[in-house]
C-alpha cells in the first residue's frame, strides 16, 4: 500500500462529481449531460478521482449498480468495498429494496456484502429495513 494514501478507505471523500470531474475514463463511458451525473459518485485523493460508481433506477424499488471502478494505483486498499457500500447506502436512501450488479463485477466482493447469484449468473441483493 502506498503510504501517501489514506489509511482507511472511508477517509476518501465521496460525492457527486462536477462536470469537470466526470469519471469517463475510469468508468469507460461518455457523459452527455449534467443530469447523468446525478447517479454518479466519485472518491478523490489529492484532487484526483481515484474511484467511481454509477447507479440506475430500474423502477420504484429496484436499482442497478451499472459500473464501479477503482484506479489501478489504489487497487487492493479496500476502496472498491467502500464504494460498493456507499452505493448501497445511496440506493437505500432513494427507496431502493432490490439491487442488481450490472458491471463486470467481482463476485467475492459482492458476496461479502450479501449479494446472491441467480440462475442467469446475475448478482442481486435485497435491502431489508432495519
Amino acid at each position: 500500500m502506498n503510504t501517501n494514501h489514506p489509511l482507511h478507505p472511508r477517509d476518501y471523500p465521496v460525492f457527486r462529481p462536477h462536470w469537470d470531474e466526470r469519471p469517463e475514463e475510469l468508468l469507460g463511458q461518455i457523459f452527455q449531460s449534467e443530469e447523468e451525473l446525478d447517479w454518479v459518485r466519485i472518491a478523490k485523493h489529492e484532487k484526483k478521482v481515484v474511484a467511481a460508481y454509477q447507479i440506475a433506477r430500474i423502477d420504484q424499488f429496484s436499482f442497478s449498480i451499472s459500473s464501479l471502478a477503482v484506479n489501478e494505483h489504489y487497487s487492493g486498499e479496500g476502496i472498491g468495498h467502500w464504494m460498493l457500500l456507499h452505493a448501497l447506502g445511496l440506493i437505500e436512501s432513494k427507496g431502493g429494496r432490490i439491487v442488481r450488479a450490472k458491471w463486470g463485477c467481482n463476485p467475492p466482493l459482492l458476496e461479502r456484502v450479501g449479494f446472491r447469484c441467480d440462475q442467469e449468473n446475475s448478482h442481486w441483493l435485497h435491502l431489508d429495513r432495519e
